[in-house]
């Protein structure tokens, strides 16, 4: 219970500073325009706020800001994926199977990537193998691929033939139970 506290908690936070960034760039576009950011009136000619070098340097910052807000400019690397119970309930899934790429795909069109790293099909493998809801197998080749393994079937994975450009493969599915207990168990299952 404390860890998802914890995680509200960030998400409130991130929440906070992504307001007062939206916040930060209107005053700074009202400053570059010459007006005083308490009273929106215009200031004096002889203000400071009509020097040339000043109103770009605003226009500079507020670009830098707007950025930052849509994601563009990051200086700071987004290292946990985080979705909220929010976020959560307006995901929705096929009814049909789907590779975890799918699911993958659809859960990124939910969250806020401003506040969390995207979602992907490979780390999404890796971290189901962690907890041996599936498993690898080496091919001949010396190559991975992810397969299931006894745990899977009853976790809701299966495996399915498929075809593409005349080659048929084994691709591992998500059914609707797994679709659920992935949906449900997203965030302990990327931090396993």
């Amino acid at each position: 219970m404390a860890m998802k506290e914890m995680e509200v908690k960030k998400v409130t936070e991130l929440q906070q500073e992504r307001e007062s960034i939206e916040k930060t760039v209107s005053i700074l576009e009202n400053l570059a325009k010459g007006l005083d950011p308490g009273t929106s009136k215009a200031v004096k000619k002889d203000h400071i706020l009509h020097d040339p070098e000043i109103i770009r340097s605003f226009y500079f910052a507020k670009q830098v800001l707007e950025n930052v807000k849509k994601g563009t400019y990051n200086n700071r690397k987004l290292t946990e994926f985080i979705i909220t119970p929010e976020q959560k309930g307006k995901v929705h899934l096929p009814d049909r199977k789907i590779g975890v790429n799918e699911f993958a795909r659809i859960i990124n069109e939910h969250i806020d990537l401003h506040l969390s790293k995207k979602l992907t099909g490979v780390e999404l493998n890796r971290q189901l193998k962690k907890i041996n809801v599936l498993s690898e197998e080496i091919l001949e080749e010396g190559k991975k691929r992810t397969v299931t393994n006894e745990h899977s079937l009853g976790m809701g994975f299966e495996t399915e033939k498929r075809e593409k450009n005349g080659n048929e493969y084994d691709m591992v599915v998500i059914n609707k139970e797994g679709k659920a207990y992935l949906l449900e168990n997203l965030e302990e299952i990327m931090k396993a």
